[in-house]
């Protein structure tokens, strides 16, 4: 089997791009891409059944592989062609206990694309036949340094996202107190902390990356295996120092001191801060190097290439490429 012609499914994204993203890297790797935007589809055809409108598209295009953003694409559509075509869902977040309805659309699905290495088997034990580790990465030419002097973006420490658990908002709360913080697209006014912009696009991140000396990382799973927010691809794919939470597997991804740095409690978070604030020049260097890492080994290519050849290799051969372990 050669995947030359992708039809691929999903939202717009724009507050974080990532089907966009995805969307350019495939148009790189495969000769034909069309992408069906379905909130698109069902503003446009209100006045009938959208989800037979993307079923006749399907058709139309004959694709060698259709490919699911997360679980984008309607279910009774994926149930309809799973034996017309080869299917395949990129699935980036995590919840726990596992979701069940993408338990439910990963059984109908050919391939199972997730972004940790923790549910494998718990997937496989609930009837999905090909679940496959897949990290996320940044894109080549959007994920860039961008450089400004406005003050607004300027912080000794910055973090985005939202103050989703208590050990995120303890953290920030101790951050903001020690040093010259900001944060960042979340609502954090009754934890105390003003949050300049709720609503953070790609080259607002990347200013965000030049203009903060230390970019902070606090995901909300810290303890599954080589599962990290994809803000530590884009934040290192942006130039910035990224200072972030230890993960299981973290350290075969990644050199400490080199690519980034770790933290694995709050209080040796803040001594982190502490010294790389004093040492600038180290902090510049493991930023460079970061930057360099991630734009040669992860980008969205990378990633699609990843999909692309591990399909390819599973369907001639029986066997996946080597990266989903």
């Amino acid at each position: 089997m050669k995947i030359n012609n992708v039809l691929f499914v999903g939202k717009s994204k724009k507050k974080t791009g990532n089907t966009k993203f995805m969307l350019n890297a495939l148009k790189r790797r495969v000769k034909k891409v069309t992408f069906i935007n379905v909130p698109r589809c069902r503003k446009l055809y209100f006045w009938t059944d959208y989800e037979k409108i993307i079923h006749k598209k399907i058709n139309n295009i004959n694709p060698d592989l259709v490919l699911s953003y997360s679980k984008d694409i309607p279910f009774s559509v994926l149930e309809n062609i799973r034996k017309e075509y080869k299917t395949a869902i990129f699935y980036p977040d995590v919840t726990i206990p596992i979701d069940e309805q993408l338990v439910s659309y990963a059984r109908k699905a050919d391939y199972l694309f997730i972004t940790n290495n923790a549910q494998l088997d718990d997937l496989s034990s609930m009837g999905v036949a090909k679940p496959v580790f897949c990290m996320q990465g940044c894109d080549h030419s959007e994920h860039r340094i961008i450089s400004t002097k406005k003050s607004r973006w300027l912080s000794d420490v910055a973090f985005v996202g939202r103050p989703s658990n208590e050990n995120r908002i303890n953290l920030i709360r101790a951050v903001d107190n020690s040093f010259y913080f900001k944060a960042w697209g979340g609502h954090w006014e009754k934890y105390g902390l003003a949050c300049l912009k709720n609503h953070i696009y790609p080259k607002e991140y990347a200013m965000i990356c030049y203009a903060s000396k230390i970019v902070l990382g606090c995901d909300y799973y810290n303890h599954m295996k080589k599962y990290f927010s994809n803000r530590t691809w884009i934040t290192m794919g942006c130039g910035g120092f990224l200072l972030t939470n230890y993960v299981p597997g973290l350290e075969t991804i990644f050199k400490k001191g080199v690519h980034l740095e770790w933290y694995n409690s709050h209080q040796e978070c803040l001594d982190l801060i502490g010294y790389y604030l004093k040492h600038g020049e180290k902090r510049k260097k493991i930023a460079q190097n970061g930057y360099e890492f991630v734009h040669s080994t992860r980008t969205y290519d990378v990633v699609m290439n990843e999909i692309i050849t591990h399909i390819e290799n599973r369907e001639n051969n029986g066997v996946g490429s080597n990266f989903g372990h």
